[in-house]
């Protein structure tokens, strides 16, 4: 079915918000063909000559007029379905009466003597048309749809045991309109299964992807990835459709708070058939998340790249440990003396080991600073744990070349700890 003004209507049924609908269709008992053995003319020549006036009649308007004349005035003819056959077809030719030829299929269709292609193009013809004329403030419809649901499964129940080429051209009508009728009874998975065949039996038509796409979003539990693709894929195979683009256009804003990546999605939509591997539409607050853990991790960064004062012992640790900074502040360090305090990790009597700025409340303080002693130790030597102030001239550190996933440690000669070395040691602060 091509898109055309009266299928525009039909899709804004999905945008407006309906009132709740009956569950769909479940199957009414469908009519069988009940055709005439030997049909007759039992109103004679008068009855032939108006049927024949009726089916020669080239004007659609003048033809459902003659049509619907024979039927009232011979409600009793053998020929009654023919008649009602020439009238629905004549009427669905008329926009002003699409309505009138989907009544007279219903009438068709439960007319006595009435063959399996009469009954079969009574459904078809519910199923091309009434998807094209149902409005949402409609109060009938419920029934409408009920009425489409029953056609869509009735039709193809005849149609299972129709030729091969009534199968191709009839089915994928009668699926589309079991799917638009799941769709406006709300039976919304139900109707992307449906909707689904109907496009894999007609990859260009846009008003299955359409409702597919109205029908995933509307969900109790929405599938916008593929709601909005599917949307996509109707904007791109009718570009000209507003209905389609605009809709389009309002989900997805609403769903990510912008329009950007739009253009994306119709692209994928305009290269492939289903939603390509690896596709996804971050929601609004998938894209809020991301934006506030970029600004975490570039506050991270800065703070990171934020060293402390260069004349500090932190200062000079940070920028040691840096690969692009090491070299030029190792010429800066290097041989000068400092006075560090601490607590004591280990001690022997040529050397101790001291983590710079500890707390004596830290547990297992990891050392920064491993001084050699200028004056060994004799008697009196720091407790491990213990808070003391030494004095040094830096001498090499590690590891060098600086790496981040090795504990920086810093080796500083000429060493005293004060109140343990011997009285006129040399020291090595500055």
């Amino acid at each position: 079915m091509k898109l055309c003004p009266t299928a525009v209507s039909v899709a804004l049924l999905a945008v407006a918000g309906w009132a709740a609908l009956p569950a769909p269709f479940q199957g009414a008992t469908c009519a069988a063909p009940s055709p005439v053995a030997k049909p007759s003319w039992k109103h004679g020549q008068p009855e032939y000559n108006d049927l024949l006036a009726a089916t020669k009649a080239t004007d659609p308007a003048q033809k459902a007029k003659l049509a619907a004349d024979f039927v009232q005035k011979y409600p009793d003819s053998d020929y009654k379905a023919t008649a009602l056959q020439t009238e629905m077809g004549a009427e669905s030719q008329i926009p002003a009466q699409q309505a009138g030829a989907v009544k007279t299929a219903e009438e068709l269709i439960k007319s006595q003597g009435v063959t399996a292609d009469q009954l079969l193009s009574g459904y078809v013809l519910i199923a091309y048309v009434e998807p094209n004329i149902s409005q949402a403030n409609d109060p009938n419809l419920a029934a409408d749809m009920a009425t489409l649901s029953q056609a869509a499964t009735c039709g193809q129940q005849l149609l299972s045991s129709g030729t091969a080429a009534q199968q191709a051209q009839y089915s994928p009508i009668l699926t589309k309109a079991q799917g638009f009728a799941q769709l406006n009874t709300k039976n919304y998975d139900g109707a992307i299964a449906t909707l689904t065949k109907a496009v894999q039996a007609n990859p260009k038509d846009a008003l299955s992807y359409y409702w597919m796409g109205i029908a995933a979003v509307s969900k109790p539990t929405p599938d916008f990835n593929a709601g909005l693709f599917d949307l996509a894929k109707a904007s791109v195979l009718s570009p000209g459709t507003q209905a389609i683009s605009s809709y389009l256009n309002t989900v997805y804003t609403t769903y990510t708070g912008g329009t950007d990546g739009l253009q994306d999605v119709i692209t994928a939509a305009t290269n492939n058939a289903t939603p390509p591997q690896g596709f996804n539409i971050p929601s609004k607050v998938d894209r809020l998340n991301a934006a506030n853990m970029a600004a975490y991790q570039a506050a991270l960064e800065k703070q990171k790249n934020q060293l402390p004062p260069p004349d500090s012992f932190p200062g000079i640790e940070a920028r040691l440990k840096r690969p692009e900074l090491a070299a030029d502040e190792w010429k800066q360090v290097k041989g000068q003396g400092y006075e560090l305090d601490g607590i004591v990790t280990a001690v022997t009597a040529k050397s101790v080991d001291v983590a710079v700025g500890a707390k004596d409340t830290d547990a297992s303080p990891t050392p920064d600073v491993h001084l050699l002693l200028f004056t060994p130790l004799t008697t009196k030597r720091p407790k491990v744990g213990e808070k003391v102030t030494i004095s040094g001239a830096a001498a090499s550190f590690k590891p060098n070349p600086p790496d981040a996933n090795v504990p920086f440690l810093l080796t500083m000669d000429q060493g005293t700890i004060k109140g343990y070395s011997p009285e006129g040691g040399k020291q090595g602060g500055q």
